[in-house]
């Protein structure tokens, strides 16, 4: 029964010996609101009881901030997580960045090292030969620990970022 059918509902005029409308009519007319009024209260406290349990199953299962009604994170919260992943992708890619700057530097210092030690080593004696050798093998060590520690924080900071793999549940209802 809706609002309207309430408004336009009309009732017979009760018999010639009395005044108002039919007895039968009217009290069928409130049967019927009294079944409506009763099936909406029902339906009422069943959708207060589904709505309590979704609330205590997002408690339950620490969804969102646990204030609204559907436990979704406040889109304030979303957004300041967005800008510091964002972040910290800019970091890790400026640290990279110097960690390559700093590895052609150190090659550049050790191949201009190496000419030069070459070009003293051909100007010198044998004995000065033996100490430019080892020069050379010295700065080729160092520049090969670079590129492994540039390599190392690049892999370390990889996995420092990558989310951790979470478990996916399903939602019954």
């Amino acid at each position: 029964m809706t609002p309207e059918e309430l408004r336009s509902m009309s009732f017979p005029r009760a018999p010639l010996t009395r005044r108002g409308y039919s007895e039968e009519a009217v009290h069928d007319a409130l049967r019927r609101c009294a079944a409506t009024v009763t099936a909406l209260m029902e339906e009422n406290d069943r959708l207060r009881t589904d709505m309590q349990r979704q609330r205590d199953w997002v408690r339950a299962n620490n969804i969102g901030d646990g204030s609204g009604p559907t436990g979704v994170p406040p889109v304030d919260a979303v957004l300041q997580q967005a800008r510091a992943q964002q972040s910290a992708e800019q970091t890790v890619t400026a640290a990279r960045e110097q960690a390559r700057n700093m590895v052609r530097a150190a090659r550049a210092q050790a191949e201009a090292i190496l000419q030069q030690r070459w070009e003293h080593a051909s100007q010198a004696a044998d004995g000065d030969q033996e100490e430019t050798e080892r020069l050379i093998s010295y700065l080729r060590q160092v520049a090969q620990s670079l590129t492994v520690t540039a390599d190392q924080y690049a892999t370390k900071r990889t996995q420092m970022l990558s989310p951790p793999a979470s478990t996916t549940t399903s939602h019954g209802a």
